[in-house]
């Protein structure tokens, strides 16, 4: 069986030599470097996780040796250890037991491509000019190297059962290439199995500080032990933060000794107390710097370790200060607590005499001996003095004591006290229960005037009813008749309640709760009242918008007509590159039918029998067209769009967002996307430096079109399913609004391809939109 599998390898020699030309040995012969190797005693630790790298190493190729193992990489590594052996064993069968091995090694040479190893050659001399962003770096995974503590060796577990074997093989030809020219060439890879030296952050707060970035990202950071090519040893945390609205980008924090990693940990630590502790206080934002590292912000303010005790100073005086204003309001609300209560008493007392003299007359009415008795008795008793508030003298010691605490705090403040978290947070807790208790008291006022306005209604009440009494005692037989009747005038009238009509909540759209509805709604509505010319102009649009604003000016200029002309010609140049998929739909024939009903289509995973629309069709144009009715064409999209755009409102407040390489023209029609990440992508392949985000707050009821499916397909069969699944943009006139800038600022990004990674700046303008007169 063996020999079988040989003469079967070698019958591919031809195969074989090209590859093992590449990697630099003879065919049956092992170098002698290679045959140099020592036992490893690698000792397995009892707990590991073969799917995270925690370490990361530029090491010498010279130090590490090749194992190769018949076990797969996915089983156990204690088994793949036990029965790997040395390369130079697979390499040359000296006896009929190696045959087996040789054979397999020849199948693994067979199986790896030469364009996978020459690929590992260009990533890994990348990482010689420029360490990956991210650290880890595309097919790190491939890599199995271990570390023996024993032998103070690393080595390469390889598996005969892999498919692609490319990393065995680039070491392998690295490492003869280094024997060959005696130089000592590098590479950079994850260690498996490795733990973290310590020699930087202790595990301890390396978990503290996973946790403390997943509280501001909300996603699990990544941090590496990395050394590079010269033996430096540095910390990386990469991941990804929300740098504005719904717009994230990989981030990364370097830490190249332990001095640098204590400012990172204490710095966030204080930040995430802060954060964790008074949510309602502390609402700091992650933006990228310049050099792409991840930085916190608080009222558009960066905050580093040097400055966190400058910061915290300020954050402290300004909740002292406002504590005091706070504690002074409390004084007045419970000094005007104190006089309403009074006020509210007396007014109390000043009802129950009245309804004493009206139960008085109540009773008496009911015997004739009591009507006269109390038609003789004296006149009502004169009103009430008006309630004397409490004394200025009082008040005026309150505001001394309060001038007294600010004085206090100011000399305080003199001594240049500094201020620890531990400070902040008592402060806080301080500042939020008086707080509280200002709002308490603003509520107890406001019944207790509540109280004293029902108290006035009643008292007026019941003073009328005592006056129309007054009116009737001018003579004993008009005050007779007068007792004489039934009827009682009501003295309570109802409390006052409060104002319990609410303004109608807005929906205010959110894009992760809310864009499987919204598109439905949208596309249902779009279906509902939109016509076909109306769909075909809106699709249409989306490939000549620039021509249609063109024509939308109120004089076109011979500069104009080239642009247009231009559009024409680069239609007919894709025209000319399709025009064989175009002449094989036969619309003569089928007409918008040319596919039958039993070939399905998938749309997010929904199936439907709908047929895509054809732009050259819309727009008339082939090979021939001529630039007069190319304009004509455009001149009858632009006027449908002006009146197709008043049949939609959206349905709730948005916001809708467009990436730009240049300025906002504020003329025409343009395409805004829903969210800032998909406006970017229009974008992300532009070799600019400073990109444009244009964000506008869109009231509910706005005139918009939406890119909805419905757009993009004919729905003769009526089974095209609702939603946004081709695009998630809007088009909108703004000939027909004002743009009013709210407010600008910068942010950077880091924008990252393979290893490398660029920072972008993208300048944001924000902008109210407002209907025309």
């Amino acid at each position: 069986m063996p020999k079988k599998q040989v003469k079967g390898t070698t019958e591919n020699l031809s195969m074989l030599n090209s590859k093992i030309e590449y990697i630099g040995f003879t065919l049956g012969e092992v170098p002698e470097f290679l045959k140099d190797f020592k036992e490893l005693n690698y000792k397995i630790p009892k707990t590991y996780d073969e799917t995270t790298y925690k370490v990361y190493k530029a090491i010498p190729v010279d130090k590490i040796d090749i194992m190769i193992t018949p076990s797969n990489r996915l089983d156990e590594l204690e088994k793949r250890y036990k029965y790997a052996s040395p390369i130079f064993t697979y390499m040359k069968p000296e006896t009929d037991d190696d045959l087996e091995k040789y054979a397999k090694f020849l199948k693994m040479i067979n199986q790896t491509q030469i364009k996978d190893i020459e690929e590992i050659e260009i990533i890994q001399n990348k990482i010689k000019k420029t360490m990956p962003f991210t650290v880890k770096y595309p097919g790190n995974y491939k890599w199995q190297i271990y570390y023996s503590e024993h032998a103070k060796r690393y080595f390469m577990l390889a598996s005969t059962e892999e498919m692609d074997n490319s990393p065995l093989f680039y070491l392998l030809k690295k490492k003869i290439q280094n024997e060959k020219k005696k130089i000592k060439d590098m590479i950079f890879v994850p260690i498996s199995n490795e733990e973290y030296s310590e020699k930087i952050l202790k595990k301890s707060e390396i978990a503290d500080l996973e946790n403390y970035l997943w509280f501001f990202t909300k996603t699990w950071p990544s941090i590496y032990e990395v050394t590079d090519e010269n033996g430096k040893l540095s910390v990386q945390i990469t991941g990804e933060a929300t740098i504005y609205d719904d717009l994230s980008c990989n981030y990364n924090i370097k830490c190249v000794d332990k001095k640098e990693a204590q400012k990172v940990y204490k710095l966030i630590k204080a930040l995430f107390i802060l954060g964790y502790d008074e949510p309602d206080e502390f609402e700091f934002q992650t933006q990228i710097d310049k050099n792409g590292q991840l930085y916190f912000s608080y009222d558009g303010k960066q905050i580093e370790y040097d400055t966190l005790p400058d910061f915290m100073k300020e954050q402290a005086i300004c909740r002292i200060k406002e504590n005091i204003k706070t504690k002074v309001e409390i004084k007045n609300l419970e000094a005007d607590i104190i006089d309403l209560k009074k006020h509210a008493e007396e007014k109390q007392e000043e009802y129950l005499k009245k309804e004493r003299q009206i139960y008085t007359f109540l009773e008496c009415k009911k015997t004739f001996l009591g009507k006269v008795k109390y038609f003789f008795k004296s006149k009502k008793v004169k009103k009430e003095q008006e309630i004397v508030k409490v004394s200025k003298d009082r008040l005026k010691g309150i505001l001394n004591n309060d001038k007294q605490e600010e004085k206090e705090y100011d000399d305080n403040q003199s001594l240049n006290k500094m201020y620890t978290v531990e400070d902040i947070i008592k402060i806080c807790k301080e500042l939020n229960e008086n707080t509280k208790k200002y709002k308490n008291l603003k509520l107890d006022i406001k019944a207790l005037n509540n109280k004293i306005e029902n108290l006035d209604r009643k008292i007026k009440n019941a003073t009328q009813y005592l006056d129309e009494i007054e009116e009737h005692k001018k003579s004993i037989f008009e005050f007779w008749k007068f007792a004489n009747k039934d009827e009682v005038k009501s003295l309570q009238e109802g409390e006052i309640e409060g104002n319990t009509t609410q303004e109608n909540l807005k929906r205010i759209f959110d894009y992760d709760k809310d864009i499987e509805v919204f598109a439905n709604e949208i596309d249902s509505k779009q279906r509902k009242m939109l016509n076909q010319s109306e769909f075909n102009a809106t699709f249409a649009a989306n490939f000549v918008l620039d021509g249609i604003n063109i024509l939308s000016k109120s004089t076109v200029v011979e500069k104009d007509e080239e642009k247009i002309k231009n559009i024409l010609e680069n239609l007919k140049v894709e025209y000319q590159a399709n025009i064989e998929k175009i002449q094989e739909k036969d619309f003569d024939i089928f007409g918008n039918v040319n596919e039958d009903k039993t070939k399905l289509k998938l749309l997010n995973n929904n199936t439907h029998r709908e047929i895509e629309k054809d732009k050259f069709k819309i727009l008339n144009v082939n090979l021939d067209t001529e630039l007069k009715d190319f304009i004509d064409k455009l001149i009858e999209i632009k006027d449908i769009l002006k009146t197709e755009e008043n049949k939609i409102q959206t349905p709730m407040d948005l916001y809708l967002y467009k990436a730009s390489t240049e300025k906002l023209s504020t003329d025409g029609f343009e395409k805004f996307a829903l969210t800032s990440k998909g406006a970017l992508e229009n974008v992300e392949n532009t070799k600019n430096k400073t990109i444009y985000l244009y964000k506008i707050n869109i009231p509910e009821g706005t005139n918009l079109i939406f890119y909805s499916n419905i757009i993009f397909f004919d729905n003769n069969n009526k089974t095209l399913p609702l939603g946004m699944d081709i695009s998630q943009e809007t088009l909108i006139d703004l000939d027909s609004y004002n743009l009013e800038l709210l407010n600008s600022k910068e942010i950077n990004t880091n924008v990252s391809s393979g290893i490398e990674n660029k920072v972008r700046k993208i300048k944001i303008y924000e902008y109210e939109i407002k209907k025309k007169n």
